[in-house]
């Protein structure tokens, strides 16, 4: 599943293609993957294209409602027009073959000839035509995501406090803050010098301090190289997304810390792969 800066790095670049365009028709080819009446967006113009955490946001001019996206585990978006082709989510060959194709769940169809598919290959993922201040209701009650402004050091520090759990599962913990993926996790704690398995209600007011600050960074760099291509992820390029090249912890078990002549050793916490110095971090 993409994390927040794959994810934001695809909205990024929805903005520069479908912001503008007048949807046609939108064909639901698979019923699962579509929520709501596709009939009710022909005629309608993308105004902007938005994220609250990983939920890709379409807003239209003129109208009350919004489409959300989820691409879960396999999602991918396509689009195509006569002068490109980009595609963004899961790298499958379906972002450089003929399309529609067995995965292709749904089809925008633009008014000047240009499309948008939605390739699903697991059915996990979904589009959904929403109510727009319903919409807000709800998600102005969620937790906020790490580089959202309600994000400070204090919101930290009270989500820490409260926790006994180890550091790295209340960092991974979407009910407490969205956006902080595995990989970005391991990093931000590295930079930090904080142990993952450290209890989180044990880590000092400084050290909290150094964690917000760490967080920020990794996110913004994530943003920055256009996410990793680790596992699924590739940009709305079509290229994958260059993190990877500048993780600074994560998969590098067995490797000398730039830092110190520390080990970067490698455990598992909550059943996933985790990444620390043994001198670095305390």
């Amino acid at each position: 599943m993409p994390e927040l800066p794959e994810v934001e790095t695809i909205r990024r670049q929805l903005s520069k293609t479908v912001v503008g365009k007048k949807i046609k028709e939108i064909k639901v080819l698979r019923v699962k993957s579509f929520q709501g009446l596709p009939e009710e967006l022909e005629g309608k113009t993308v105004e902007r294209v938005e994220r609250k955490s990983k939920v890709i946001e379409f807003y239209f001019k003129n109208y009350a409602k919004m489409l959300i996206c989820h691409l879960k585990m396999t999602g991918q978006l396509v689009y195509v027009d006569q002068k490109m082709r980009v595609a963004g989510g899961h790298p499958t060959a379906d972002w450089i073959g003929e399309l529609p194709s067995k995965h292709t769940r749904i089809i925008w169809d633009f008014s000047d000839g240009a499309k948008l598919f939605f390739n699903d290959m697991r059915v996990f993922g979904w589009m959904k035509i929403v109510e727009m201040e319903k919409y807000h209701q709800e998600t102005r009650k969620q937790v906020p995501d790490v580089i959202d402004e309600h994000f400070t050091v204090k919101y930290l520090k009270e989500v820490l406090v409260k926790a006994k759990k180890a550091i790295k599962l209340v960092l991974l913990d979407q009910d407490k803050m969205g956006g902080m993926g595995n990989i970005y996790v391991n990093d931000a704690l590295y930079l930090a010098g904080i142990r993952p398995d450290r209890k989180a209600n044990e880590v000092k007011e400084n050290e909290v301090r150094k964690l917000y600050k760490a967080m920020k960074e990794v996110i913004e760099k994530g943003i920055k190289y256009g996410g990793a291509s680790a596992a699924n992820y590739v940009d709305l390029q079509g290229m994958g997304g260059s993190y990877q090249e500048h993780f600074l912890v994560y998969k590098n078990d067995g490797q000398m810390c730039p830092k110190s002549n520390g080990v970067i050793k490698k455990m598992k916490l909550g059943g996933r792969g985790t990444f620390y110095c043994e001198k670095c971090q305390k």
